[in-house]
């Protein structure tokens, strides 16, 4: 656990809010960003981000048991967001101009372009199961280990190393499909003339 973590969770535990406060602000952004790929849906991935610090709120006296504060937080919100997901299978692709957390990690794209790249992958996103998507946005956009990712699905590192794998796998055929596509749309000719019999 991080040393600034336990000195706030310390805080916390004995009466102290404001600790709560610091260790809210210090973690909302990566669990919000981390509902709102699990979910792609604004409100709500704003809706299990709060309920998951509801819970840490509620459950302070377990916190310094957690081997890893990061992991048990995320294990909430996995829980949070898996039975959200259950509870209605119907998933709102965001309007990328509504969400700047999505932009991906090397955003050297044009305004336009970087939108462009955020519509696609969520689309690629949503089209994948729960079980890839959830380990693949935990690696790639939260930079747990592979230690914290199996603690928080509660798998091994070796099942949570193929998970990715296939994620990834999956993701790259996705990639090759649409870019193929792309390239077809491109090569047709748009307007093209229909002769007359």
């Amino acid at each position: 656990m991080h040393e600034e973590d336990r000195s706030l969770i310390q805080a916390f535990q004995s009466g102290d809010d404001f600790a709560f406060v610091s260790i809210y602000n210090r973690h909302r952004s990566a669990v919000y960003t981390f509902c709102l790929k699990m979910l792609l849906d604004r409100d709500g991935a704003q809706d299990v981000m709060q309920e998951t610090f509801l819970r840490v709120y509620e459950n302070r006296n377990r916190l310094l048991n957690a081997g890893s504060f990061r992991a048990w937080l995320f294990t909430i919100a996995r829980n949070q967001c898996l039975n959200t997901l259950r509870r209605d299978r119907r998933n709102v692709p965001l309007d990328p101009e509504d969400e700047s957390v999505l932009a991906l990690p090397e955003a050297s794209l044009s305004r336009m372009e970087a939108n462009e790249e955020i519509d696609r992958v969520n689309e690629f996103l949503i089209r994948l199961k729960d079980e890839y998507r959830e380990v693949l946005i935990l690696r790639e956009y939260q930079n747990l280990s592979y230690e914290e990712i199996a603690a928080i699905t509660r798998s091994t590192v070796s099942a949570v190393k193929s998970r990715l794998f296939k994620a990834r796998r999956k993701l790259a055929a996705m990639t090759e499909d649409g870019d193929r596509e792309e390239d077809r749309l491109r090569q047709s000719p748009a307007g093209t003339r229909i002769s007359q019999p």
